[in-house]
């Protein structure tokens, strides 16, 4: 076969891929999503292997079981009232919507007041509407419960036999690059765990100072707001932008000082996890460049909705790692020994 002709079968290889794996982009998303749970496990479960004589599997399913306990504990201790605040928060925030907007117009003055308080509330989401549709709520929860299913049970099937699963990838590479390839996915899972876990930490870090702070303002939705900042800090860069809008909005229907105390106490503690947590925390692992982060964001959530945005970040620093190690690295290598050999 000549060169040519492997050219043109690789690119239509290449082209072929690509279309499949767009077709099946659903299921790759909920696979790496499930990666990302057995990240997780390992990550957990790795530190008692050292010191429990217990089979790793035994371990792995025990760990689930934990999580499943404090996921369903929480649930079913505040699981109602949380999802009724849910619907309470989306009301108040129209509300405080409206309420601003009707304090603006009144200090500067509209001549089309009606009109524009009308286009107001047009783009803000009837609350009630979004839960009286029964029929809708309960086919997204069926597909949103079948998702988790799925993550879930493939996440703790890769967590209990991960070597397994590893070299099972590496029959379909030709013997010779295995070791390559070898070492490069153990990088990858290094990264991820890694990230993962930050992420966690860092989640947690930001619920507490933002439950903390709006407790210390007088927010009756202090809890909701603080589980919501720590939830959507999952998504770097862009997560602190969403949860800072509820947020305000719920200060400004206290008061105006409580909105401006606020709004500097979140921009401190955002700073403070952007410039100092995160960047120690990361010490150990993959510095994602900010700029490239949130263009794949962007990409990710044109292509993808929001799981797109939501894994991004992960799906970046696995590629930016399997690249490095698959082709800067080999590349480097092979021009130093070329240059050393002339």
């Amino acid at each position: 076969m000549n060169q040519t002709t492997r050219a043109i079968l690789t690119g239509i290889f290449v082209v072929a891929a690509l279309l499949l794996a767009w077709q099946l982009s659903a299921i790759l998303l909920l696979a790496f999503a499930s990666l990302l749970v057995a990240a997780l496990l390992d990550a957990a479960v790795r530190p008692l292997c050292d010191w429990l004589p217990l089979p790793r599997p035994l371990l792995v399913v025990v760990m689930a079981l934990i999580v499943i306990a404090i996921v369903g504990g929480g649930l079913s201790w505040g699981g109602i009232s949380l999802w009724q605040g849910v619907d309470d928060l989306w009301t108040m925030i129209g509300n405080r919507a409206v309420e601003l907007y009707e304090r603006f117009r009144d200090e500067l003055g509209d001549p089309l007041a009606e009109e524009n308080s009308s286009l107001v509330q047009s783009l803000l989401p009837d609350p009630s509407s979004l839960f009286s549709q029964a029929g809708s709520i309960f086919g997204i929860t069926l597909g949103v419960l079948g998702n988790v299913v799925i993550i879930a049970f493939l996440g703790l099937f890769f967590a209990i036999d991960p070597r397994g699963y590893r070299d099972g990838v590496l029959l379909l590479i030709p013997a010779q690059y295995r070791p390559r390839f070898r070492d490069a996915l153990n990088h990858t899972g290094q990264t991820l765990r890694g990230w993962l876990v930050t992420q966690l930490a860092v989640m947690v870090l930001i619920g507490v100072l933002v439950f903390t702070l709006l407790t210390l303002l007088g927010s009756p939705d202090a809890l909701l707001l603080g589980i919501l900042a720590g939830a959507v800090n999952f998504i770097p860069y862009l997560g602190p932008i969403i949860s800072a809008v509820p947020i305000l909005l719920s200060l400004a229907g206290q008061d105006m000082t409580a909105l401006w105390i606020g709004a500097l106490g979140l921009l401190v503690i955002q700073n403070l996890e952007g410039y100092v947590i995160t960047p120690l925390l990361q010490e150990r692992i993959i510095a994602l460049p900010p700029a490239w982060s949130l263009t794949i964001m962007a990409v990710m959530g044109v292509l993808f909705g929001p799981m797109g945005v939501a894994l991004a970040t992960p799906l970046f620093a696995v590629g930016r790692t399997l690249t490095q190690k698959l082709y800067i690295e080999p590349r480097d290598a092979q021009e130093r020994k070329t240059s050393s050999g002339s």
